[in-house]
């Protein structure tokens, strides 16, 4: 007989258990296989259409090991941050190495897409994230990041994608791969390759022309893709 594809909850399990793992080493491994990692958050940040000095609510979709909770909470210090992370481990990194801010910071297990909080919020941002998601699930997680912004609030998505010609993809990847040192994945369990093998399983990119059509049928009309390094993108939406 042939297999049954694993169930959702079991992908789901499954996609924990290898964040987990990865917890303790990605502050490490997560700049040293992605040469712009920080490049990346920063442009997110940069997109936040508000002053640093007006309060504002930000819900963060896949806070890791809290690498962009931190820079919101510094760039912005009156803003209050809610995040989901699916991995419990990569949650208790997050409160450790947010600890300072307080209240201001609220974090709680749960898949991206399924945040708890029924409130508006004036930005919604997700890094390197969404990409973990099925198509399906991507469309309707941007209908409801739509309906949970405040008029005039901004949804940044920095992530991995696929090129618009799919020539594009293995010259991509050795060209982004060859600028990452032996020296900057050195202690990294397995190396370079393992990690990105590693993420294949998990892994479900789109085109940002995809991703674009979604955000647009979801709802956003002011839309723009001011940052891009081979297959990886940052997109600015604005309600």
């Amino acid at each position: 007989m042939p297999k049954r594809p694993p169930s959702t909850s079991s992908r789901r399990a499954s996609a924990r258990s290898e964040f987990d793992r990865e917890a303790r080493a990605y502050d490490k491994a997560a700049p040293a296989t992605m040469p712009r990692y920080n490049e990346l958050h920063r442009m997110l940040v940069w997109g936040v259409p508000h002053l640093r000095t007006r309060p504002l609510s930000i819900l963060e979709l896949g806070v890791g090991t809290g690498n962009l909770t931190g820079l919101l909470a510094e760039t912005f210090p009156h803003a209050k941050i809610a995040g989901v992370d699916i991995s419990p481990a990569m949650i208790a990194i997050c409160r450790k190495k947010t600890a300072r801010w307080g209240g201001r910071i609220r974090l709680t297990v749960a898949e991206l897409d399924e945040w708890p909080w029924e409130e508006t919020f004036d930005v919604i941002v997700s890094c390197l994230a969404v990409h973990h998601l099925s198509d399906e699930r991507k469309a309707a997680l941007f209908r409801r990041v739509h309906g949970s912004l405040s008029p005039g609030g901004y949804f940044g998505d920095g992530d991995d994608h696929l090129p618009e010609d799919s020539r594009f993809d293995e010259r991509f990847s050795a060209l982004a791969g060859a600028l990452v040192t032996a020296h900057a994945t050195r202690g990294i369990p397995g190396g370079l390759q393992k990690v990105w093998h590693d993420h294949e399983a998990f892994d479900r990119p789109v085109t940002v022309s995809s991703e674009l059509t979604w955000l647009r049928e979801a709802g956003f009309v002011h839309l723009d893709t001011p940052w891009r390094f081979f297959n990886q993108a940052v997109i600015w939406a604005y309600r």
